[in-house]
């Protein structure tokens, strides 16, 4: 009859509407996906780096107005230490900070130096010299105290050559995008701008708008650097890559309340931390507890939450 195929029309329409609704993404989940496998893919990438000469890691590549989000994750090309020799250490002036080198690359060309980001002296043969601490380098000719790490004229020394002449150099190199690690979940972004270093007020305490970000671990297992503007040129690398000895920290969150310029995904308690421990590599998954207003009070007081391990739904 015509009421029973009302009834059975009605029946089906009820079953189609609960599937579209179950079928559209739950931001809460899609936001806690997320950061399960960031941590999964920061996890598995410290284990290819265990034992590794050339470590491995991981470039987040940004997006957005203002390059505040990430929703893509790549592998990183770590590309061998360019060798060769260099002339002009130690500086005329040993309380100086920079120094202005001649480097002959006996690896790679001369063309390969415009990546370099920092640079180890020894030498070789007779009057040999181990290898020294690691230290700043900005194409092509200058080699910086790396103050980010704590270097500074007063703990540091210059290196000079036993007998004067060239001194051995390797150069450590910018890595490239290689393969993708991660598409995160759609409606779920990494938000750069509340993603850092422990201090919001200093050059790693938030990078949004800081071009490629690049994390890389050593064969310990530990966080050995993090860089900006991994890809991007020369003139633009103005923040010296860095060793961290604070925790780093991802900030998840879902991509609506990111885009939403009324709302604050410091407020949301549907966004996550995910915060990679610097010496260990161990990562944990937190909870954000929210925040009325965003300034580096808040942000500091939500990062102190999840540094010590907020369980998710609480």
């Amino acid at each position: 009859t015509l009421v029973e195929l009302l009834v059975v029309a009605s029946i089906f329409a009820m079953l189609f509407g609960m599937i579209a609704l179950g079928s559209r993404p739950n931001p809460r989940g899609q936001v806690r996906l997320a950061a399960q496998q960031l941590a999964s893919l920061l996890l598995a990438t410290q284990t290819r780096a265990l034992g590794s000469n050339a470590g491995a890691g991981l470039l987040f590549e940004p997006s957005g107005m203002g390059g505040r989000q990430c929703v893509t994750v790549y592998n990183a090309n770590l590309p061998p230490y360019l060798e060769g020799t260099a002339t002009g250490m130690p500086p005329a002036t040993l309380s100086a900070t920079t120094a202005t080198v001649t480097v002959t690359p006996t690896t790679g060309t001369a063309a390969d130096l415009q990546n370099g980001y920092r640079i180890q002296f020894s030498k070789k043969g007779q009057n040999t010299q181990p290898a020294g601490a690691w230290m700043g380098f900005m194409p092509s000719s200058t080699v910086t105290l790396r103050t980010l790490d704590g270097q500074t004229a007063s703990n540091t020394i210059w290196p000079k050559p036993v007998g004067g002449g060239n001194m051995d150099v390797r150069v450590a190199c910018y890595p490239t995008a290689g393969s993708t690690a991660l598409s995160l979940p759609k409606g779920a972004a990494i938000d750069l701008q509340y993603s850092g270093g422990d201090n919001p007020n200093n050059a790693w305490g938030n990078l949004a708008n800081k071009g490629f970000i690049g994390l890389v671990y050593d064969a310990l297992g530990g966080l050995d650097t993090l860089m900006q503007q991994v890809t991007s040129t020369p003139a633009l690398r103005t923040i010296q890559p860095c060793q961290p000895t604070g925790p780093f920290y991802l900030f998840v969150v879902s991509q609506a309340e990111l885009n939403n310029l009324t709302a604050s995904t410091l407020a949301s308690d549907q966004s996550l931390w995910v915060v990679v421990h610097p010496q260990t590599g161990r990562v944990t998954v937190s909870s954000n507890l929210p925040q009325t207003t965003a300034s580096a009070t808040t942000i500091n007081a939500a990062r102190k939450n999840a540094r010590n391990g907020v369980p998710i739904g609480k």
